[in-house]
């Protein structure tokens, strides 16, 4: 390693940890956006984590419900 050549762990954000763990939402094992709780029924609490892309169909269909 010289001046001219940085190390690989330099181009990594300091402080961002891919977390992969299982999305309640779908179930598979993916990468981690948020941990969030949902309710299915009434008093029918699930908590857990939940992935990308389940969580940005979840922001999207809040934002059409929110513009109807």
């Amino acid at each position: 390693m010289g001046w001219y050549k940085a190390h690989s762990s330099l181009n990594k954000e300091q402080g961002s940890i891919d977390l992969i763990d299982r999305c309640i939402n779908c179930g598979s094992e993916k990468r981690i956006r948020a941990n969030i709780t949902m309710e299915f029924g009434e008093s029918n609490f699930n908590h857990g984590p939940i992935c990308y892309d389940c969580y940005n169909s979840y922001q999207a269909e809040r934002i059409q419900v929110a513009n109807l």
